[in-house]
């Protein structure tokens, strides 16, 4: 638990330091689609993760190949300079930390909420847009939709937004149904016993 608290510290630190350079240069918007980029790249998974991860690569040869996918993917050079920093600095393992550090800091800056959606299977942008428009009413403030997909819960939406939680989801409304059987089990089983006494 401390690790996750020392790794979310030097995540924010790395955020704030790049969320402030790009305040000056101008730049929240291009940065704050660099983010939705890679954090779309981290949630893919595969092939990237286990580079990123690997401890045997030379801290060059990741900055030199992180360097490249940047270009690639046409990121601008403050976010490839913040992978190539990462990488020599063997802090790669918090770059989903300090993607979602700078995109709640560009959040906040706009006054927009950030909401985490959690759904079954991808949605289309006009379902990402009537759920934000829905919040929007809601909660009286812009909202930034950040889906994730997660096929487990089957069906319907968890959405969080702050502290709050709303959870439609097919699997927690199975548990809910799962334990109101079970309980009403038991209170029957009760009765019967009562009836023998």
């Amino acid at each position: 638990m401390a690790s996750r608290t020392g790794n979310q510290d030097t995540a924010k630190r790395y955020a704030t330091a790049f969320f402030e350079l790009a305040k000056e240069q101008s730049q929240l918007d291009v940065i704050g689609r660099d983010m939705q980029t890679l954090d779309a790249l981290l949630d893919a998974g595969g092939e990237i993760l286990s580079f990123m991860h690997n401890p045997t690569l030379r801290r060059e040869a990741q900055a030199e190949a992180l360097s490249a996918l940047a270009a690639h993917l046409k990121l601008s050079p403050a976010s490839t300079q913040l992978l190539g920093t990462l990488a020599l600095k063997r802090r790669l393992d918090i770059l989903a930390l300090v993607i979602d550090a700078v995109q709640a800091m560009i959040a906040a800056h706009k006054g927009e909420v950030t909401a985490d959606v959690t759904a079954a299977q991808a949605l289309e942008q006009g379902q990402i847009d009537r759920i934000a428009a829905n919040l929007k009413k809601a909660i009286g403030a812009d909202v930034k939709v950040k889906l994730h997909v997660d096929p487990s819960i089957m069906g319907g939406l968890i959405i969080r937004v702050g502290s709050r939680l709303i959870d439609s989801s097919v699997k927690t409304k199975l548990e809910r149904l799962h334990r109101a059987l079970k309980s009403s089990n038991n209170t029957s089983d009760q009765k019967k016993m009562k009836e023998v006494a």
